[in-house]
């Protein structure tokens, strides 16, 4: 409040067009002269600010971001579809309704988890020494194809990339964001969800982060639909795949990486490549296959790497495939331990 009642700021955006007068008396109460308050999402409330309007919205100016977020939340309100491009040259096209993913990367021009993507290729590099002139990046539970699409163009241009997205939605702006950025001829693009076995599941929806889209319900009411599930050790054998031309494995599938791993077990015990997931431990355990999956694991890897954890100290923090287990039952929030890199039994 006292912030507010400082002259440290020239104008006042309120992101809400409803209960204009309890702002109003707010503003009063506070003594906010009338002409600093602009109601952001009102065209009206700008064309009284002209001078807001020039140093703010202009985007050859200094008011980049500031025109980004009005256009995004504009776009968000109106329910339309955006698009973005990267300080890379990536473009991607989402639903504005996204308030996670595409918004990040609209308001930052940075790609989504590229931090993520860069620390598992060094990483991959160090424990592994993986060649990258051939072979595949797994993306499992592509989304809308930001890891995908970034790792195979930017890091390792060598590699095919092999993308698995259940949700229709998001399979079918998997596929114009491959367009978008050239990346359609050097990928495959697979509607479907991986699991232990052939299926069908419902699969629910989360309206303002559709990356977060599951088998596991985040809220009453969540809009659901049927999704088709297949192993991945059928899918390469359908396929005639060979498991040896697999290189990475990014796998981000809101708590359902046990499955997904179980259903590759064939596969990774031809070839433990470098994995890296979302740490779940609270739906792991809930699924019932929490412990199938560290027997899988204990058999295949010998340790572990938080992945933010070893970001923010610079250096690869080691720990045992067994503190894994540590986790089962506990029903803590990990916070920013939320990724994991898994490092294979020499």
């Amino acid at each position: 409040m006292a912030l507010l009642m400082s002259d440290l700021w020239d104008y006042l955006l309120i992101f809400e067009n409803g209960a204009r007068n309890i702002f109003n008396t707010m503003a009063q109460f506070m003594k906010i002269p009338p002409e600093k308050i602009i109601y952001a999402l009102d065209w009206n409330s700008w064309a009284a600010h002209p001078a807001a309007v020039y140093s703010m919205l202009n985007p050859n100016g200094g008011g980049q971001f500031a025109y980004r977020l009005l256009t995004f939340n504009m776009a968000h309100q109106l329910n339309y579809f955006i698009t973005c491009t990267t300080q890379d040259d990536f473009n991607y096209i989402a639903t504005s309704k996204d308030m996670f993913v595409i918004k990040y990367m609209y308001l930052s021009r940075k790609n989504h988890a590229e931090d993520d993507m860069k620390f598992f290729h060094k990483m991959a590099q160090k424990f592994y020494g993986i060649d990258d002139s051939s072979g595949y990046f797994l993306d499992l539970g592509a989304n809308i194809g930001t890891t995908g699409i970034y790792f195979t163009k930017k890091i390792a241009p060598e590699l095919k990339l092999l993308a698995f997205e259940p949700d229709p939605e998001n399979f079918k702006l998997l596929r114009a964001n491959l367009i978008l950025n050239d990346a359609e001829e050097n990928t495959v693009a697979e509607n479907y969800g991986l699991g232990v076995e052939e299926s069908e599941m419902t699969m629910y929806r989360d309206v303002i982060n559709p990356g977060h889209n599951g088998m596991y319900s985040q809220s009453n009411g969540a809009a659901s639909e049927t999704v088709k599930i297949i192993p991945l050790d059928k899918y390469f054998a359908d396929k005639k795949l060979s498991p040896a031309e697999i290189k990475y494995i990014w796998i981000d599938t809101e708590g359902f990486e046990p499955q997904v791993l179980l259903g590759a077990q064939n596969i990774l015990r031809e070839n433990p490549a470098p994995v890296f997931m979302e740490f779940n431990p609270q739906f792991w355990q809930s699924s019932g296959f929490y412990d199938k999956m560290l027997e899988l694991l204990t058999e295949l890897y010998e340790s572990f790497i938080w992945s933010q954890e070893s970001m923010k100290v610079d250096k690869a923090v080691v720990r045992p495939i067994e503190n894994l287990r540590d986790f089962q039952n506990s029903k803590a929030d990990f916070g920013v331990l939320k990724d994991i890199f898994l490092i294979r039994k020499s």
